[in-house]
């Protein structure tokens, strides 16, 4: 997997931080942890994946290509 940074509003690291596999075309974000119950339980998610909250404006970095269909 060939990782590319897209952007993010934070320095040093922090979230939230938008990332390209530029093997696959997929995007990969860092985010804050989903971790209450009552959220979770409204999601269905699978053993060994996580969820995270990813503000809006992160995907002011994606190209207009890229963020087709995203609102």
């Amino acid at each position: 997997m060939r990782i590319t940074f897209v952007g993010g509003s934070t320095g040093q690291g922090g979230s939230p931080r938008l990332y390209r596999d530029e093997d696959s075309g997929d995007f990969i974000v860092q985010g804050y942890v989903v971790s209450d119950p009552a959220d979770l339980a409204q999601m269905k998610i699978p053993s060994g994946e996580t969820v995270v909250r990813v503000p809006a404006s992160i995907f002011s970095y994606l190209s207009k290509e890229e963020s087709n269909g995203i609102s």
